[in-house]
Parts: C-alpha cells; sequence; structure tokens
C-alpha cells in the first residue's frame, strides 16, 4: 500500500456525524488515542521520504500528485471527514507536546486551528505531508521553543513560517510542481461540493471555504 492511498483511505473512513442522529453521553478517552499505529506508520514514511539531514525535501513535495493534495481529497471525500482527519493530526501533536494542559490549545481551538488548515491548503495548494512535516519540525523545535500553545494564533505563527519556506523553495529555478486542475467533474466526486465551514462546525472559524477554494 503507498503512503498517499493509505492516506486517501484514512480520510475516506473518517466519521461523519449525522445531525439528525441522537447525541451520545462522550466517552472518556485516553490521552493518546489519537496516536494510532497507521498514523504512526505514515508519519515515519513521510520523514523518511521528504526529509533528508533535517531539512524538507521540497523538490518532491511539489511534484506530488494533485490528486493526492487537500484540496482535491476534500471534494472527493467531502469537507467533514477532511476536517476530522486534520483535528485528529492537530489533537495528536497538541497532545504530545510537553506542557501543561491549560498552556494547550482546547478542543474548540483545535477545531478553529484544522479549519484554518483547510483554508491554508487551498491557499498553497497543501498536502496532508505538509502538515505531518510541519507538525515534525515544530516538535523539533525548528521554529523556536515552544512554551505556551493555548492560542489559536500562536499555531498560525508557527504554521506561516512553514508556508514561506516552502513558498521560497516553490521560487527555486528547477523546482517541479504539479500544476493545481482547474475542475474535477462532478460525477467523479463522492462527496457534495465544499460547504461554508460555518455551517458545519458550530464553535469553530466561520469560513467560507467554497469562496477561499476559488480564489
Amino acid at each position: 500500500m503507498t503512503q498517499q492511498m493509505s492516506f486517501r483511505n484514512m480520510v475516506a473512513v473518517q466519521p461523519v456525524k449525522d445531525p439528525a442522529a441522537p447525541k451520545a453521553k462522550p466517552k472518556r478517552q485516553p490521552r493518546h488515542y489519537v496516536n494510532t499505529l497507521e498514523y504512526e506508520l505514515i508519519t515515519s514514511l513521510v520523514m523518511q521520504q521528504y526529509t533528508h539531514n533535517g531539512e524538507v525535501r521540497f523538490d518532491q513535495l511539489l511534484a506530488m500528485p494533485q490528486e493526492d493534495r487537500i484540496p482535491v481529497l476534500m471534494q472527493d471525500f467531502g469537507v467533514k471527514r477532511m476536517h476530522h482527519m486534520i483535528l485528529m493530526m492537530v489533537k495528536a501533536f497538541c497532545y504530545n507536546l510537553r506542557l501543561p494542559k491549560i498552556k494547550k490549545l482546547s478542543d474548540t481551538k483545535m477545531s478553529g486551528v484544522a479549519c484554518d488548515f483547510m483554508v491554508a491548503a487551498g491557499e498553497d495548494n497543501l498536502a496532508l505531508e505538509d502538515i505531518i512535516l510541519f507538525f515534525e519540525r515544530s516538535k523539533g523545535g525548528k521554529y523556536g521553543p515552544i512554551k505556551s500553545m493555548a492560542y489559536h494564533y500562536q499555531m498560525m505563527q508557527l504554521f506561516e513560517q512553514y508556508r514561506k519556506e516552502r513558498r521560497a523553495a516553490q521560487q527555486q529555478p528547477g523546482t517541479e510542481v504539479e500544476v493545481p486542475l482547474k475542475a474535477v467533474k462532478s460525477e467523479e466526486r463522492i462527496a457534495p461540493e465544499p460547504t461554508p465551514i460555518g455551517d458545519l462546525l458550530q464553535g469553530a472559524l466561520v469560513i467560507d471555504m467554497s469562496k477561499k477554494m476559488s480564489g
């Protein structure tokens, strides 16, 4: 099974909550429940494939097929599944920070961060691999020591450093960049058109993904 195919499979099986279903009592989850074996394996593969001597191999990352990037995965499997997948990754990162709980993002703020990652993916044509690389480099202190992660802006300031690195690499001569698809046939989609994030997530940032994606 290829790494990209594993990601497609992981996104495809993310649960989608039925708004009409009765609310179940929340179950207490173990602290590391988000660190599934499959996710850890893929993270290891991403680091092996897209880093060398501690640096990101942006040439390979930027040459990744468009169908394996977040915008197309979101079209294929839906906004809710993609949000759930990225939120799982955000939780895995936050739960493993060696910080007291008061200095970590709340669940609501983590949901908002996942929304912003989706918006950034539409702007920069990102892949899930980009998010993993950002998290792993952040944990390694690449963007400075993390003394607090209690606020949404603290995460996004770190992520902006990664985005600047990626954009700089994209400007290098000879860098092969996969051209984004201008359109995806509606009959090839498994899920409806992306809908505004605000309609999907109560208490999170109100972001109109359809407008962001068309920009």
